[in-house]
């Protein structure tokens, strides 16, 4: 039969010949002085954090290494005399700071019978301050982001179209990967619904979406925003510094709308985040590791923009992983009354009305042909909301859509007089008609140069010399000539 085991009985004085290798364990620095200041114990740290050998502090009082200019502080005389923790800022002979933090222990008379001070190293706290300091300008700049972009439940992802269900077939597959993605299509599609719908099914649902319009933000400040920088590094900057956005997307999506606007120093810069995952602030000298997925979009011909020297070929190729083209509204015309009616219901509960479509009125939207695309649909509902007094809104509410809806927005132009007529004069007038059938559909010189695959300059030059030739006769022509 086996003895019973017996179970040892651990006193403090077995602990005693341990002290000093569990004091060598901890992190900070300690120090243990008696009631008159000799230093009965050191651990190892506190050597390496001073530069001064155990053996030379263990038997010295702490008051003579401050006659002989080790120290410039000590805590021992004021601990015993008051009994209680005090805290000071010790500077060392080679002008580092340490904060010092001294701690009585009593006897069982009451008296202090050891100073335990703990001393910790200012440089490390100030890492650790900065730290925090990068993390509470993540969350400013996280913040002021989602303040700033509000709109997301008023875009609904509309898959009544054949054309739209593939499209989502498609984004789902990629969702679940962490490629990067290219998103293509005319102005106001709704590229960044398919991007947020791409968010919401990966796996970083529940980390930030930041939205960058790459287009909107000046060139003078696209580099900070981006990037960010360090105190310093400008005048006006703020002295804690700021986190670019890019920091801020870290674990989740950043999606660079009209990244074709993207200037070509920041595209090089933009390039070392999708190479390597490191963004340098501006003022840097060391880069930042991030984790971010990037979704871009764009409306441009990016192939067309490399070969004319105005888009990086190397970013492109690494934008160019997962490809989606999100078609316009013309060419899924099934989704057109769906998303009018989720317009509708959003600007209603937002202006407090309670409106609905007639079904003339939805025919009629279904029959324009939506150059504007999504986007203008919404302004279109938005106005509507806004203007119209009664409850049903019927065809003759719907300013500037219905008559063109008639004609299914592609009227065809009319052959000019042949007759006696110079082949360039013919061509000169046949182009003038386009150019001003284009500022009625696209609203301005720029979005006509982009939807013509044109210079704007060029454009604008043209429609110059056609005003100089017409002259200011008729007022509303006057209007377009000059809208941009």
């Amino acid at each position: 039969m086996l003895a019973p085991q017996m179970h040892m009985v651990y006193t403090p004085d077995m602990l005693a010949e341990y002290v000093e290798k569990l004091c060598d364990t901890f992190r900070d620095a300690i120090c243990v002085t008696d009631r008159k200041g000799y230093c009965v114990l050191v651990n190892k740290r506190h050597a390496e954090l001073t530069g001064i050998p155990r053996s030379k502090i263990l038997g010295t009082r702490v008051q003579d290494m401050v006659k002989n200019g080790l120290f410039d502080v000590v805590l021992n005389s004021r601990v015993v005399e008051m009994g209680e923790s005090v805290s000071e800022v010790q500077r060392l002979s080679d002008g580092r700071s340490l904060v010092l933090e001294g701690h009585p222990v009593f006897s069982n008379d009451g008296e202090v019978a050891y100073v335990v001070t703990i001393l910790r190293d200012v440089t490390a706290l100030t890492a650790l301050r900065n730290e925090i300091a990068v993390q509470k300008e993540l969350l400013e700049t996280f913040q002021n982001m989602s303040m700033r972009d509000k709109t997301t439940t008023k875009y609904p992802l509309v898959m009544q179209s054949r054309a739209m269900q593939r499209l989502n077939g498609e984004a789902m597959a990629i969702a679940e990967t962490d490629a990067t993605v290219l998103l293509l299509g005319e102005t106001g599609v709704g590229k960044d619904v398919i991007a947020r719908h791409i968010h919401r099914d990966s796996r970083r649902a529940n980390a930030p979406f930041i939205k960058v319009d790459c287009g909107s933000i000046p060139e003078n400040l696209i580099e900070t925003e981006l990037f960010g920088y360090v105190p310093g590094s400008f005048s006006g900057a703020s002295r804690n510094g700021k986190a670019g956005l890019v920091e801020a997307a870290s674990t989740g999506t950043l999606f660079l709308d009209e990244i074709g606007e993207l200037p070509m120093l920041m595209q090089s810069r933009l390039l070392r985040v999708l190479q390597d995952f490191e963004v340098m602030r501006v003022g840097a000298t060391t880069p930042r590791r991030v984790d971010v997925r990037v979704i871009a979009a764009t409306n441009k011909d990016l192939e067309r923009e490399v070969d004319r020297g105005k888009f990086r070929s190397d970013l492109y190729y690494r934008l160019k992983v997962a490809v989606l083209r999100v078609p316009p509204l013309r060419d899924r015309k099934a989704d057109i009354q769906p998303l009018a009616k989720s317009f509708l219901t959003y600007y209603s509960g937002k202006y407090g009305k309670d409106q609905k479509f007639s079904e003339e009125a939805l025919e009629a939207l279904s029959r324009y042909s939506w150059p504007g695309n999504v986007r203008e649909l919404e302004n279109l509902v938005q106005g509507i909301v806004a203007t119209c007094q009664h409850s049903i809104v019927d065809v003759a509410d719907i300013k500037g859509i219905a008559l063109s809806a008639k004609g299914d927005g592609h009227e065809k132009f009319a052959i000019p007089a042949l007759e006696g007529r110079s082949l360039k004069s013919i061509m000169k007038e046949l182009e003038q008609a386009v150019l001003v059938k284009g500022l009625e559909q696209y609203g301005s010189i720029s979005e006509l140069a982009r939807h013509m695959q044109m210079d704007r300059s060029t454009i604008f030059r043209k429609v110059r010399a056609m005003k100089a030739a017409k002259g200011a006769g008729h007022s509303r022509k006057k209007t377009l000539l000059t809208a941009d």
